[in-house]
């Protein structure tokens, strides 16, 4: 197993006391049970989304946060274009490229709460006049705005079937699954973008519940 490393500040109690007291059920998961690898140098963004462990390419592992791209604009750096560009440049010192995501039935779930105004953990809101040419809305102008940007837009397949979520709090790892049973978050990602601990759980804990409310089920990866 490669070295490990958790964020500054990790306390996987304070984390899953947090989530206790949104209605959570918790638990502590040795990350020895379990496959993490380094993320890939220039992948794009992933989403916690559950069906990105059945991608069919597996080259590269991109770091897994609710949303991708579109969650440093709603909490960073604004819901427009210029806001799209800077959340870009921010990630690049991570050697990440920015990332969004489409499925068979609709957009991202995180995306589309964002854009409908759903979402009291996004401090700031999307703005559809601005976002116009780059509309998170349709697939044809995201892949288009993503190639712009040097990242990628992911066309998943098949049906959520997430029962619980995993947050993993190792520097520059990811957990390598295939069997889409968890919404999956690099939490030491946000964290070591400056985003406090509050605002980066509410966020989480939020999505979960409203868009599969019976997968509030946490585990967090401990050493």
């Amino acid at each position: 197993m490669p070295d490990l490393e958790t964020f500054t500040g990790f306390n996987a109690d304070k984390m899953g006391q947090y989530f206790a007291d949104q209605g959570y059920s918790v638990e502590m998961t040795p990350v020895s049970e379990l496959v993490v690898v380094n993320v890939t140098p220039g992948a794009a963004l992933e989403c916690g989304d559950g069906r990105f462990d059945k991608l069919i390419r597996r080259k590269a592992h991109g770091i897994r946060i609710f949303g991708g791209i579109n969650a440093l604009q709603a909490l960073l750096t604004g819901g427009n274009r210029v806001g799209l560009e800077r959340a870009t440049e921010l990630i690049h010192r991570f050697g990440a490229k920015p990332g969004t995501h489409s499925a068979d039935e609709g957009g991202c779930g995180y995306a589309d709460l964002w854009i409908a105004g759903k979402l009291e953990s996004a401090i700031y809101p999307y703005d559809p006049e601005s976002m116009e040419k780059g509309d998170l809305r349709l697939r044809a102008r995201l892949e288009e705005r993503m190639k712009d940007l040097g990242g990628k837009h992911f066309r998943l397949n098949g049906n959520h079937n997430e029962e619980g979520l995993r947050i993993n709090p190792f520097r520059g790892m990811t957990e390598d699954a295939n069997d889409g049973l968890r919404f999956r978050v690099d939490d030491w990602f946000m964290a070591d973008l400056g985003i406090p601990d509050h605002v980066r759980f509410f966020k989480i804990a939020e999505t979960v519940k409203k868009l599969k409310p019976e997968a509030a089920k946490l585990e967090i990866i401990v050493p």
